[in-house]
């Protein structure tokens, strides 16, 4: 099952990195990869709309840390992952954060990605309805 599980992670990181650059999101593509020397990661949003998935592909050998912070650098949320580790997936809770601009940073060594995240509410649209009389 494990090897299946990361067959399929290889496939989706391998089909999403040749159709996205690596720079930024583009609204059309809401997957954002990026591939490094020591690790490859896709970041992109679960079908429940509070979580942001984050898959990394790598081999064991380096701490990675992924952080969760704002603009400005303050930090929100993390995950360590120990040397031993190879390739996993989890996801961020972002219920409790306010709409706004926020970062996924992945480091492991001195490879380091960051990956810009926007979250914002749609206020709900009021059903207008029409009475017609024949």
């Amino acid at each position: 099952m494990k090897t299946l599980a990361q067959s399929l992670l290889t496939a989706l990181l391998l089909s999403t990195a040749t159709l996205v650059s690596t720079a930024a999101t583009t609204a059309k593509n809401p997957t954002n990869t990026a591939i490094t020397a020591s690790y490859k990661v896709a970041v992109f949003p679960s079908p429940s709309a509070s979580k942001l998935n984050v898959y990394v592909e790598r081999a064991p050998g380096q701490f990675m840390l992924i952080s969760l912070k704002t603009l400005d650098g303050a930090l929100l949320g993390k995950q360590l992952v120990g040397k031993k580790e190879g390739s996993f997936h989890f996801q961020f809770d972002l219920s409790d954060l306010q709409d706004g601009k926020y970062t996924i940073e992945v480091a492991s060594g001195s490879d380091v990605t960051v990956h810009p995240i926007t979250l914002s509410t749609k206020t709900p649209t009021a059903a207008t309805r029409t009475l017609t009389l024949n």
